[in-house]
């Protein structure tokens, strides 16, 4: 039970690799890969010219855009990546889009990508997750956990049965993609005495997002989440921009 509630305090951003082609309401990632091959429509002189559609994120841009363990300074291992089908409520309407963040999936996303680094005894963890939305999704869903950390340092939020408890922190974001937001959460589940603290970073570039959480194994090596979150967005925008 610990090892499990760990995981989904955690932000879950990582799925096995079996799940990859799962989505919430979206296409799988060789689909979106085939939409993504397809020229587009040419236009006759009689007709407006519009902006292109935008293009979901192929499966090999996804797989581009997430770390590995070269990304990483010394003493990161990579680990499987895991799934945890927990679902979680808010108890103030205005935080509802944090939960996402606690969940495997994000509605109507096609999920790429997701790795799971540990370094060690496993008690300092990084994921990272790689997701595309058709149109405007990915930025629709940044923005709105901006609107909520604008609004909400805190809410309590109930899986299963258990409540837990989350307070937010604010964190200076890296530049490098359209819009980023970073921030600290922690929580704490008082029936089983579990705290935890995560840094997490949210990044859109056109259709694709990315999810990426920092558990650090005492509080000293919150440091170390600032440098590794500059080499997600960068290698994040570089793979979303083609």
């Amino acid at each position: 039970m610990p090892t499990r509630i760990r995981h989904g305090l955690v932000a879950v951003l990582a799925v096995s690799a079996l799940s990859l082609t799962a989505a919430c309401g979206g296409s799988s990632d060789d689909d979106a890969a085939k939409g993504a091959d397809k020229p587009a429509t040419a236009t006759t002189a009689a007709e407006p010219t519009s902006a292109a559609p935008a293009v979901p994120l192929t499966a090999d841009a996804m797989k581009a855009a997430a770390l590995e363990a070269k990304d990483l300074p010394s003493g990161w291992k990579a680990g499987k990546a895991e799934s945890d089908p927990t679902t979680y409520k808010a108890d103030k309407p205005a935080c509802e889009p944090l939960t996402t963040l606690l969940a495997d999936k994000v509605a109507g996303a096609t999920t790429g990508a997701s790795v799971h680094f540990e370094r060690g005894n496993g008690d300092s963890t990084l994921d990272q997750q790689v997701l595309t939305f058709p149109g405007t999704g990915a930025a629709d869903h940044v923005k709105a956990i901006g609107t909520a950390l604008d609004t909400c340092t805190g809410f309590t939020a109930e899986m299963e049965g258990m409540k837990m408890k989350i307070t937010l922190q604010k964190l200076s974001a890296p530049q490098g993609a359209e819009q980023v937001q970073t921030f600290r959460m922690k929580m704490n589940i008082a029936e089983y005495n579990i705290t935890a603290e995560s840094n997490v970073l949210v990044a859109a570039q056109g259709t694709g997002l990315t999810r990426f959480a920092h558990i650090p194994a005492d509080a000293s090596g919150h440091k170390d989440f600032d440098g590794v979150a500059e080499t997600v967005v960068e290698k994040f925008a570089k793979a979303a921009q083609g």
